[in-house]
């Protein structure tokens, strides 16, 4: 108890000294043909910057990242492709990035290159003052490059013991951070691909939690619990585990951890503490007037059609927005594909009748519904193979009284929730994927009889499995 106490005390002084969650939110990845993603199935989606964006996202949905990878491109001037001289270079500098990670020095350690090592340091210094003078003044990340072990053309140890040790001198004449990516690939053949050279999708994601972490200052969500929000209820976790190499709380230093759970990990703690990690979007539905839904975790503000009307001391939180089951519905931009991973949708609804939706997507899926002979929650969202089918519960969620509902999707379970209490959950290969937008209160294709007639109120959804 006594240490309880003693490290709630630390805590309190630690939020009154340490700096706010970085604001920081555009990446600018800068780099050869392991930021480009060469030889990777669905490039776009699987390259590092892109599985390093969803990895940022599940902390803060505003962080964006771009890959500006370009494959052979040379850091050396002389080499024999600068990256200096490429269209990639140029944008980006002009998207002013607010960090910029570089991944350059493979290319720059075949002999043709590297017999212009003397001017590895000078040059550079030059492309990290391109970056450094921005009016962004983005934090800049320099990454060892990979190693090459496993290659029959090529050896590391060029880039072992002459561009590595050059590469940790930098720190030393510029503000920028070292990020080693050399070592967790040292003996790790099952992340590359068949050519040796190039790193496989596993490869590409352990690159992107590696920078993630050092970009966050955290190499795990410190949302334990996974209860949305990190709170008390997460310090007490991490309490419980003080002075221990528990490796789920072990999450500083970056990137991986100092092998005790400490002071150092509770700091980290207090810079997320009251943040609600992964969560996309968010309409309170708190409005007194007008036909605008406001999303207050990201941009995706709603538009109200028909004509709802607005409560403002009816809802289960504050306000209300109350629909008449006939015309009226919330209208959103895209927010997630269902296809692309992990996410949870939560909301507080009361009133409906059998076979109304209280959330779907444009031309794609009823996520959240009432079964059309009970009022049992549902959901239609399924995967495409032969076993796909929609997921019913037994539990009525139009009998007039207040519920939250949820569906959560954790790549291979589907849940679904009444009052955070799981009522039915299955096995799913996948899910059907949609780019659309979403309707608040209204099938897929706004048909008759989907229509919500009731109140709905605090729709939140993560792009992560949330555990109410």
């Amino acid at each position: 108890m006594k240490k309880a106490i003693s490290l709630v005390l630390v805590l309190a002084f630690i939020i009154g000294l340490s700096p706010s969650v970085a604001v920081a939110k555009l990446v600018a990845c800068v780099g050869d043909s392991d930021t480009y993603g060469y030889g990777l199935p669905d490039r776009a989606y699987n390259c590092y910057p892109a599985q390093l964006e969803r990895l940022l996202r599940q902390l803060d949905s505003h962080w964006e990242t771009r890959n500006f990878g370009v494959s052979g491109a040379t850091l050396l001037r002389k080499g024999n492709k600068p990256y200096v001289v490429q269209n990639a270079y140029n944008r980006a500098l002009a998207c002013e990035p607010d960090v910029v990670v570089i991944l350059l020095g493979w290319n720059d350690s075949l002999p043709n290159n590297w017999m212009h090592k003397d001017d590895f340091i000078p040059d550079f210094l030059t492309l990290i003052d391109a970056f450094a003078q921005l009016p962004s003044q983005p934090k800049i990340y320099i990454c060892y490059p990979i190693p090459e072990s496993f290659s029959p053309w090529h050896s590391s140890r060029v880039i072992r013991d002459e561009v590595i040790p050059l590469l940790s001198q930098l720190p030393t004449h510029r503000d920028v951070q070292v990020v080693d990516l050399y070592a967790p690939l040292e003996e790790s053949r099952p992340l590359f691909q068949p050519d040796g050279i190039h790193l496989n999708i596993e490869g590409t994601r352990l690159i992107a939690e590696i920078v993630a972490a050092f970009i966050t200052g955290v190499r795990a969500n410190p949302d334990f619990n996974s209860d949305g929000i990190v709170d008390s209820a997460d310090i007490c976790l991490m309490v419980n585990h003080w002075h221990t190499d528990e490796p789920a709380y072990d999450i500083a230093p970056p990137p991986f951890g100092d092998g005790i759970v400490d002071v150092q990990d509770l700091i980290v703690l207090a810079e997320y503490l009251f943040e609600e990690p992964g969560l996309v979007a968010y309409w309170k539905l708190d409005e007194t007037e007008g036909m605008a839904a406001h999303d207050s975790a990201g941009t995706c503000d709603g538009t109200i059609v028909g004509n709802p009307a607005w409560q403002p001391e009816g809802g289960m939180v504050d306000g209300t927005l109350q629909l008449d089951g006939i015309d009226d519905y919330v209208s959103t931009p895209f927010v997630l594909n269902p296809a692309d991973g992990k996410f949870s949708v939560f909301a507080w609804i009361k009133g409906g009748a059998p076979g109304q939706v209280i959330l779907s997507q444009n031309a794609g899926a009823r996520w959240l519904c009432a079964d059309p002979s009970e009022g049992n929650l549902m959901t239609e969202l399924k995967g495409s193979g032969r076993d796909a089918a929609e997921l019913l519960s037994q539990t009525i969620v139009t009998d007039g009284n207040w519920h939250r509902i949820g569906l959560v999707w954790d790549d291979s379970n589907r849940t679904l929730y009444v009052d955070d209490v799981v009522v039915a959950e299955d096995e799913q290969a996948n899910l059907e994927g949609s780019d659309n937008g979403l309707y608040i209160g209204t099938g897929k294709a706004m048909e008759q009889g989907s229509f919500f007639s009731g109140l709905i109120d605090d729709v939140r959804i993560y792009n992560r499995a949330v555990t109410p």
